[in-house]
């Protein structure tokens, strides 16, 4: 399509992995799909903290669904439309609505925009605008073998993983135990759900296989365990991170867990 030029392909040992230039429409499709995302992710959470209050379960239901299955999509797919030093700094539009819009939807929490909550959303917006500032600026499709190589057989790769591994796995047994006190206890219920929800390179590698599928019609990639991995991790995450993310909404206010959670993502 017109809508998307790509330069010459790059050979490697993982074949061949075209480095993607995306046009002005892409990248307007791009940060679109990234502000649904945040709104998505904004309505999805209200949703489960409004279930609580109400005991009404399609509004779980609804808002679990939104927050497992079709935000982390729609946020992923942004980062394969338009390259993620653009799409980053989007993120912070989750907690920026869910800012603006708690005190309302969520008036029986007794929600009220304080100097500190105005501070934290600053903050995860300046580490968000970071992230786009530091990153790496190619918007480049990794073939199923090259991303075996940055997943799996990169010792930073391995590290990063293991280490959120244990981490996630300590506070999970800090939680089960009870041996935080309550202030803590909904900070690390909201960092562990963020940073389980946070994984959208899982999602996203899956998506660049299936683009590579589409655009070179080998479905060689599918013949490895790299894809399947990759969808239960991001399957894994989403769904353990919402467990987390239901137990802080249901305990705490709106605006502390999606503050903490926006911050961990």
């Amino acid at each position: 399509p017109e809508a998307l030029r790509c330069s010459p392909a790059i050979v490697g040992k993982g074949g061949i992995s075209p480095l993607y230039q995306p046009s002005g429409l892409m990248i307007v499709v791009g940060v679109l799909l990234a502000i649904l995302a945040a709104a998505i992710g904004t309505t999805s959470k209200q949703l489960i903290a409004a279930s609580v209050h109400k005991k009404k379960k399609w509004l779980f239901h609804l808002g679990a669904g939104m927050n497992i299955a079709l935000g982390p999509v729609v946020d992923a797919s942004a980062y394969a439309f338009a390259p993620q030093v653009i799409i980053a700094p989007f993120a912070c539009l989750d907690v920026i609505f869910n800012a603006l819009t708690a005190p309302y939807t969520l008036h029986w929490q007794n929600e009220k925009l304080t100097k500190a909550h105005i501070l934290g959303t600053a903050l995860v917006a300046v580490g968000a605008v970071f992230t786009s500032v530091f990153a790496v600026p190619d918007n480049k499709v990794l073939t199923v073998k090259e991303l075996e190589a940055q997943l799996f057989f990169r010792p930073t790769s391995l590290c990063y993983l293991l280490t959120e591994a244990v981490a996630i796995l300590f506070v999970h047994f800090l939680l089960q135990r009870k041996l935080l006190s309550p202030k803590f206890r909904g900070i690390f219920l909201g960092v562990v759900a963020g940073a389980l929800m946070g994984n959208v390179f899982f999602l996203k590698g899956l998506i660049g296989i299936i683009t590579m599928t589409v655009s070179t019609g080998s479905f060689e990639a599918w013949l490895r365990p790299t894809p399947y991995i990759l969808t239960a991790f991001a399957v894994g995450g989403a769904v353990t991170g919402h467990i987390f993310m239901r137990k802080g909404l249901g305990e705490y206010k709106g605006v502390f867990m999606v503050t903490i959670f926006e911050g961990a993502h």
